[in-house]
């Protein structure tokens, strides 16, 4: 049971990354396993042009030959410009824990460098496992000896968020988790993800197609509080486009008998249904659903969902069901050159290594510090640094996911459905062909501005700099 604990907290890595909670460490400690989580979509703000015509698909490469010179901050010499991502992999629960967004830094490090770095200054990526409980350690390094922090994702994030702040350090995360980073002074998210907002897109999609279903809708949880606070945060977000929520239940980890709240949903005819957890406990309450025969007329799912591993062990069962996303799917990087591109440096970086939604935010959150860096030449500062992330309000990572503002901490609008289907993931909203209008503007997104609501609860505030005197 313990393994199938840690699978599961290993994958609300990705729920804590796109809601602003967390788990806490005695959480961690008794599970015995760890935790890791547009307007238009070709738009930016940056009047970045390269030298040399490189692009990175909508988006002119920040990464070129130059001649900065001058020691000019921490990290910063005539040379080269030092930064470092904070990452779990090396904790003892569950090994390898978001190393996709080491690959893909890996990958942008790479990439950048073989164009002739940030105005000529080599990018020297550092790689600092935090281990789930050594976040604040690896802060305090990148405090001492890095420009910023970029790409990275610490489970426990919110251990050093205040260090962060009262040390200058800017950070530009893959992704923040707890509230106290995810509205924290000095980070700046590619995806921004406050606390108090979520997008509603795929509800009011969902409520449109089926209004009968979501009059009688379940919310599932596993008994956590990072997501039991997501799914709250899912029903006050949801009922306000129409959703009444008739049956809130939540399953023990690694839970082995779904019957009972099975046959629970089937007595009350619940039509939508939603479960805050992982793959892995899906599964299992599907093949529960199907043993006894009951099936809600829409299962809607988080981009967590997102997992290849997912509609492979479920097989038949899954199929049908909806899993949103906000990034341009992988299983259609033919259509979409940003995809493609990083697809392609990754796999000439890292050899082998899986893509993950986490190291597309990873590789967009280096183009987006490496952006700012260029526009600032040779004086490379961080208080330049935080000027020049402060005033880029439009981006999307050159056409990776949907376009937020990273300034302001304001999320994108934009989203993506997919369905399971045949062991696989299919798009299902919205399509060329049938949402045409929606596709064109979105480019491939639904990016209405009225997707993202604001929430009334409290989930927490970010870590803000000291005010002296």
């Amino acid at each position: 049971m313990r393994g199938r604990w840690v699978g599961l907290l290993a994958v609300l890595a990705l729920i804590a990354a796109g809601c602003g909670s967390r788990l806490s460490e005695e959480e961690i400690q008794a599970a015995g396993g760890g935790v890791g989580g547009p307007a238009s979509a070709g738009s930016q703000s940056s009047d970045v042009t390269a030298d040399d015509g490189t692009i990175f698909g909508t988006l002119a490469s920040p990464c070129g030959p130059g001649d900065a010179s001058g020691a000019t901050d921490m990290g910063v010499t005539d040379t080269e410009i030092r930064v470092v991502t904070i990452a779990d992999p090396g904790n003892t629960a569950k090994p390898g824990l978001n190393q996709g967004v080491f690959d893909s830094m890996r990958a942008f490090e790479k990439w950048c460098n073989d164009q002739g770095g940030i105005n000529g200054r080599t990018l020297v990526v550092e790689q600092r496992d935090s281990a789930l409980f050594e976040y604040a350690a690896q802060v305090s390094y990148g405090c001492e000896n890095a420009l910023a922090l970029v790409g990275g994702i610490g489970a426990l994030d919110d251990l050093g968020a205040q260090a962060q702040v009262d040390c200058g350090l800017p950070n530009v995360p893959a992704a923040a988790v707890s509230p106290l980073q995810t509205g924290a002074d000095f980070t700046y998210q590619p995806l921004p993800n406050p606390v108090n907002t979520y997008n509603v897109g795929p509800a009011k999609w969902v409520a449109e197609r089926y209004p009968d279903a979501v009059k009688n809708a379940a919310a599932l949880r596993s008994k956590l509080s990072v997501t039991e606070s997501q799914s709250d945060r899912l029903i006050e977000a949801y009922e306000q486009v129409g959703f009444d929520f008739t049956y809130i239940e939540a399953a023990a980890i690694g839970e082995t008998n779904w019957g009972p709240l099975v046959i629970a949903m089937k007595n009350q005819d619940v039509g939508y249904m939603t479960l805050t957890s992982s793959f892995e406990e899906i599964i299992p309450l599907q093949n529960e659903l199907a043993l006894q025969g009951f099936e809600p007329d829409v299962t809607e799912l988080e981009a967590n969902f997102y997992n290849a591993k997912y509609p492979q062990q479920a097989g038949a069962v899954a199929d049908g069901t909806f899993v949103r996303l906000t990034a341009f799917p992988f299983e259609e990087a033919d259509r979409n050159p940003a995809t493609a591109e990083y697809l392609e440096a990754l796999e000439a970086a890292v050899p082998g290594s899986e893509p993950e939604l986490l190291g597309v935010q990873a590789f967009s959150a280096g183009l987006l510090w490496a952006t700012a860096v260029n526009e600032l030449g040779s004086n490379v500062t961080r208080e330049g640094l935080i000027e020049r992330l402060s005033a880029i309000h439009e981006w999307n990572g050159g056409g990776l996911h949907g376009t937020g503002d990273p300034g302001n901490n304001i999320p994108a609008p934009c989203f993506i459905v997919m369905r399971v289907e045949d062991s696989g993931f299919v798009r299902e909203y919205p399509t060329e062909e049938n949402d045409s209008d929606v596709y064109r503007d979105g480019n491939g997104f639904d990016c209405a501005e009225d997707n993202i609501v604001s929430l009334r609860r409290d989930y927490g505030v970010g870590a803000k700099a000291r005010v002296s005197g």
